[in-house]
């Protein structure tokens, strides 16, 4: 009696599971699943999001992937034949997917999962169904994985379709929207290679990582104009095929170039100015530092010196101090603090001051005479050091004692970078 009394109260315990029970979890951002039963239809809902300049948050939701599967599983038998096959995944860990983007590897293993699925989808051009019930969850993923692989030229943004039940969210699926179709993105593809290679022909391979890093930092500013609203100027394509592009042009070609070259690299967005904005941190020689080759160009600001002073390296390889003078960085994952300065432009091509030094600034006024360059250029180590040198060179007019000019000078002097540049022949 004792054993028929318990398969009783088991079918009991079944009925009533299957009828209207609640589900809850521990994490209060996730929805709570509630009188779900076989008998409801499936709603959906498709949003789309395109991928702008802008991150979204930091911050991570935890995901009851058991309830997930147990609801999936309970709806499976009611999707709409006649939608689009979604491709579901085993959410369980990352094998067999190997990845070593930056910001992949600052994320949670459940973010990992969510974003080998989304790398998956993008790279096969399918939608799959993703491990998590969060938009937020999906799109701060979808970020690492375009910030993670500049290749990915060939879409920009996605569409996210919501399935839920009593208005209660059951399930996410991910599809990218698509610029180039599979045969146009071949043969873009291939165009990239012949581009790239070509480019990478003269590059220092057995160099030190500084010497890679200006290699593709000057590289890609004398062959790149700085055009707004300029063809795929948000992708590579601009950079390497068309030569003008915008700032997230720039620092995509630029994490490319180097990554090819061995030299580890992520775009970083933020505010600069005020404006959106993208440039790169770069590991060089063991130390964490932020490069920004939009603001080496002298298109983006003021062309009019640019036939004499192309480049300008006040923001090539700067620790995270002097970034925060003019840029606001957006942590959509965590984030070094760059303190090195070895691998400053400045710092390596001793044009360094640490204070007033009329003899080390002689020798960098003979230095440029002696390259024949058509300006010289240095950095003061603090406000206090350049608005000495300021004071010393333009103010009480000590320049003159070092260029070969008689009436005039010309000069610029950033006090934010705290450099000067001075041309050497009007």
């Amino acid at each position: 009696m004792k054993k028929s009394t318990s398969i009783i109260c088991l079918l009991g315990c079944l009925v009533f599971l299957l009828q209207g029970c609640v589900f809850y979890t521990d994490n209060t951002e996730t929805p709570t699943f509630q009188n779900i039963t076989s008998e409801n239809a499936d709603k959906e809902t498709t949003g789309e999001k395109t991928s702008g300049k802008e991150m979204s948050g930091e911050e991570a939701f935890e995901q009851d992937v058991t309830l997930k599967d147990y609801v999936s599983d309970l709806l499976s038998e009611e999707k709409n034949t006649n939608s689009t096959v979604i491709e579901e995944n085993d959410a369980s860990d990352t094998d067999g997917f190997e990845e070593k983007g930056y910001c992949f590897t600052q994320l949670s293993q459940e973010e990992k999962n969510v974003y080998a699925q989304v790398y998956h989808a993008i790279t096969d051009r399918l939608e799959v169904s993703v491990s998590t019930l969060s938009t937020d969850f999906l799109d701060k993923v979808f970020n690492c994985v375009l910030y993670d692989h500049p290749e990915l030229f060939y879409l920009d943004g996605y569409q996210c379709t919501t399935r839920s039940r009593n208005d209660v969210t059951v399930s996410l699926s991910f599809c990218a929207n698509y610029i180039y179709d599979e045969e146009e993105t071949l043969e873009y593809q291939q165009k990239l290679e012949r581009e790239i290679e070509t480019l990478l022909l003269s590059a220092p391979r057995q160099g030190s990582d500084y010497d890679k890093v200006k290699y593709v930092f000057d590289t890609i500013i004398t062959n790149t104009d700085y055009v707004m609203n300029c063809v795929d100027n948000q992708n590579i394509l601009s950079v390497f095929l068309y030569h003008q592009s915008v700032c997230n042009g720039y620092a995509k070609a630029t994490q490319l170039l180097l990554n090819r070259l061995g030299v580890e690299s992520v775009v970083v967005n933020g505010i600069a100015d005020g404006e959106s904005h993208a440039w790169n941190l770069v590991m060089a020689d063991g130390a964490w530092y932020y490069l920004d080759t939009t603001w080496g160009d002298a298109d983006f600001k003021d062309n009019r010196y640019q036939d004499v002073n192309p480049i300008n390296y006040d923001y090539f390889m700067v620790d995270s101090q002097s970034l925060s003078k003019t840029h606001e960085v957006d942590r959509l994952v965590a984030l070094p603090d760059c303190v090195a300065r070895e691998c400053n432009y400045y710092v390596h091509e001793n044009l360094y001051l640490n204070g007033l030094d009329p003899e080390q600034l002689g020798e960098i006024f003979d230095r440029g005479y002696v390259l024949s360059a058509q300006t010289v250029q240095f950095k003061c180590a603090n406000d206090a050091v350049y608005d000495e040198i300021y004071n010393y060179l333009v103010d009480e007019q000590h320049a003159f004692d070092y260029l070969d000019a008689d009436n005039s000078i010309t000069y610029v002097a950033d006090e934010n970078s705290n450099t000067f540049c001075f041309w050497l022949f009007n």
